[in-house]
């Protein structure tokens, strides 16, 4: 067998692989034959994995993130009652192994779950290694939940309420995805993926049992916003969301995310926001009460034509 084969029937068996490293996930994202996987093992047993792109650019291998997809991760299959130093060493051992394996690439950019903090292995094999910020919710009673927003997300939820804006389960792709399309248009973006891209990555997520979405209508039944949750064993993700301008300030949203954490947390799941560097979205994921949490991309380019290209890239910026 492949490692790729061999990571699929691991998938198969391992119900705590997060759901963006699952073989499915990636197959939806990247295309069937554009990833690959390493594969440590020891005494027949994978101990550690790790997906990653294998699309070629200039000739030359780029591992990147894919689209719509937060973290691409090593999973750690750590032995048994490991102490805190053991389990460093562990992870040290496995990640240089996935180093020296790791085929020759022009350029790498990768990023990791917040709980996966140890990257020393990368930094001292010359990655770099940036910060970046999620929101989540976790370990919260129902009935506390509201404790915690801040005023405007209340009296916009509040005044949702009082206008006879309700909450519903649906289906409907393609009004999510017209909803998702005016919020990039309002921000003079193109979106960045097609209809069809959506359509499958939604019927794929329903096949595993991986997908909800929530919707937004007044009282008379135009609907307003709608958001696209992803989930696992232990998360639910906010993948993707959207607004109608016309209605962006009826609070449409707002409550859209408060069904929606409650779901995670009525699953006794973590809520993440999949976090943002835009100083107006970290914000208002910050309102719901989330905590801050910090997770890290490496990156490291051995290809001189792509660094140059990036360096006239930054200069035309």
């Amino acid at each position: 067998m492949t490692d790729k084969q061999k990571y699929r029937e691991f998938c198969k068996k391992e119900k705590n692989i997060p759901i963006f490293s699952k073989d499915w996930w990636l197959d939806a994202v990247c295309g069937y034959d554009n990833w690959e996987v390493i594969v440590i093992e020891k005494g027949g047993n994978i101990f550690a994995a790790m997906p990653y792109t294998n699309r070629k650019k200039y000739g030359q291998l780029i591992i990147s993130q894919p689209i719509l997809t937060q973290t691409l991760d090593i999973y750690f299959n750590y032995p048994k009652n490991q102490k805190y130093y053991k389990k460093l060493s562990f992870e040290k051992e496995m990640i240089e192994k996935i180093l020296q394996t790791l085929p020759k690439f022009g350029m790498f950019y990768k990023s990791f779950n917040f709980k996966h903090t140890n990257l020393l292995p990368f930094y001292w094999a010359g990655f770099e290694i940036k910060v970046n910020y999620t929101y989540v919710i976790e370990n919260l009673k129902i009935e506390d939940l509201e404790k915690n927003f801040e005023t405007d997300i209340r009296r916009r939820r509040r005044k949702a309420y009082e206008a006879g804006i309700k909450v519903y389960e649906s289906e409907d792709i393609e009004k999510f995805y017209q909803l998702n399309k005016m919020t990039f248009s309002r921000q003079n973006r193109d979106i960045p993926y097609s209809f069809k891209f959506i359509e499958n990555l939604y019927k794929v997520c329903k096949n595993n049992d991986a997908v909800k979405m929530f919707f937004a209508k007044d009282t008379e039944g135009n609907i307003i916003a709608g958001n696209f949750l992803i989930y696992d064993e232990s998360t639910v993700y906010y993948l993707m969301g959207g607004i109608d301008p016309s209605y962006k300030d009826m609070g449409g949203m707002d409550i859209v995310q408060y069904e929606s954490i409650k779901f995670a947390l009525e699953h006794n799941k973590t809520f993440d926001f999949e976090g943002s560097m835009i100083e107006s979205i970290e914000k208002y994921f910050r309102s719901f009460g989330a905590i801050q949490k910090p997770y890290y991309s490496i990156s490291k380019t051995n290809s001189k034509l792509i660094k140059i290209k990036n360096c006239v890239r930054d200069l035309l910026k």
